[in-house]
């Protein structure tokens, strides 16, 4: 038994730097970086008891079981003084995740995919990837390996958007 926790917490551990590490370097942008300023976080949802009720509250994934959900958020800042345009997010989807269905979002942002590693992009059901056999096929959430927001017209100077996405974690 004592062996087992031990497992058990060497692989939290190893999960917890991973996320931790994934949400400070996972998101880039296009737009120069003394325009733009993007950071991210990666959140995890746990059930609390608030004034004799159970309510639900996102908290840093630090210890994230297999099965469960990431939530993903990349925020965006144009610190410069003139307005912006074409800014392009673009987050990975981490290793050992899928991709959780319809749960990417943007301010004002249309969201594309790629299943080759960010090469190409398309709508999500317009996507495709061999099979076994080598017959293209519809690829699905798991096959997804980035997803792009390209924000739509200028930023103003100051505004601050949103972009998010959930992934579920694999078993190793």
């Amino acid at each position: 038994m004592n062996n087992i926790y031990k497992h058990n917490r060497l692989f939290f551990i190893l999960w917890s730097i991973i996320l931790l590490l994934l949400a400070l370097i996972s998101t880039s942008t296009f737009a120069a970086e003394d325009q733009i300023k993007v950071w991210s976080k990666a959140e995890t949802k746990v059930t609390v008891e608030k004034d004799g009720e159970k309510i639900q509250k996102k908290i840093p994934a630090v210890k994230v079981l297999p099965g469960k959900v990431v939530y993903y958020t990349t925020e965006y800042k144009n610190i410069s003084k003139k307005s912006v345009d074409g800014i392009n997010i673009i987050n990975p989807i981490p290793k050992l995740t899928t991709y959780v269905k319809g749960s990417a979002w943007g301010d004002n942002a249309s969201v594309s995919f790629s299943v080759d590693g960010g090469k190409t992009w398309g709508k999500s059901d317009k996507l495709k990837v061999k099979n076994k056999e080598g017959k293209m096929v519809k690829a699905k959430p798991s096959d997804f390996t980035h997803i792009r927001w390209k924000h739509h017209g200028a930023l103003k100077s100051g505004a601050t958007k949103k972009a998010a996405f959930q992934v579920t974690l694999l078993k190793p």
